[in-house]
């Protein structure tokens, strides 16, 4: 089956012993055949849920500032953003070398900073950004010229629609989907051994991708930088 909705929803009908779709009559799914669809959904959310920072959820996001501006908003689809990553890029344009902006508590924004917000002509390239209790973020000092923002963040889920929808999981993580939408399928039916077998399954396929693509070990290097030999050392080396 092609890794799409439609084949996600077929591999659960054919676990259910129920009639498969076609891309002809997908839109038109009624029944169970409409809980199998819910159900491939219902799946994919719960893997996003149990992990936000999912390799394939990465986004690179780059933003044009709006000069004499402090605060925007993220975008729609951020699940969570890595303040970390803030910098501004390097524009000869506009006379700006590439900067990494360091993260202010707003707390400290408001005692501190915030009278730029109600003061003209104190724009500069922005040094530092601070998250906002609603979620977006501010810069400080704003941008006094319209340099470009990059930062990173994790994306959410993108619900299927469309028969030839593809998910943002990889393709070798369909039968992790598959268990999952047919516990679903299950729970929907009512039948709670048959789903507690299936999710347990499902958690198993979870735990086996976070081991893959998360748990991974950073490179440590050594520091350590040996004396030389002194002179005059006994006969211990001391």
């Amino acid at each position: 089956m092609a890794y799409d909705y439609l084949g996600l929803t077929n591999e659960v009908i054919a676990r259910m012993n129920e009639v498969a779709l076609t891309a002809a009559n997908f839109a038109n799914a009624r029944g169970f055949q409409v809980q199998c669809k819910n159900a491939v959904n219902d799946a994919i959310n719960y893997i996003n849920q149990r992990e936000f920072g999912w390799p394939f959820s990465h986004v690179t996001h780059s933003e044009t500032l709006i000069a004499n501006t402090t605060r925007y908003s993220i975008p729609a689809t951020a699940q969570h953003v890595d303040y970390e990553t803030f910098r501004i890029n390097r524009d000869t344009s506009l006379s700006v070398s590439g900067v990494t902006l360091r993260v202010l508590d707003y707390k400290e924004y408001i005692d501190r900073y915030v009278d730029q917000e109600s003061t003209s002509n104190v724009g500069s390239v922005p040094k530092f950004v601070f998250r906002t209790p609603d979620n977006n973020f501010g810069l400080y000092p704003y941008p006094d010229k319209t340099y470009t923002l990059k930062y990173e963040y994790f994306s959410k889920p993108t619900l299927l629609s469309a028969a030839t929808d593809v998910p943002t999981v990889p393709d070798q993580y369909r039968q992790v989907i598959a268990d999952g939408a047919t516990a679903y399928a299950y729970q929907y039916r009512g039948e709670a051994q048959q789903y507690g077998i299936n999710f347990a399954r499902f958690e198993d396929g979870i735990k086996h991708m976070q081991t893959i693509l998360l748990n991974r070990a950073d490179y440590v290097r050594s520091t350590y930088i040996p004396h030389s030999q002194r002179y005059g050392t006994n006969v211990a080396g001391f």
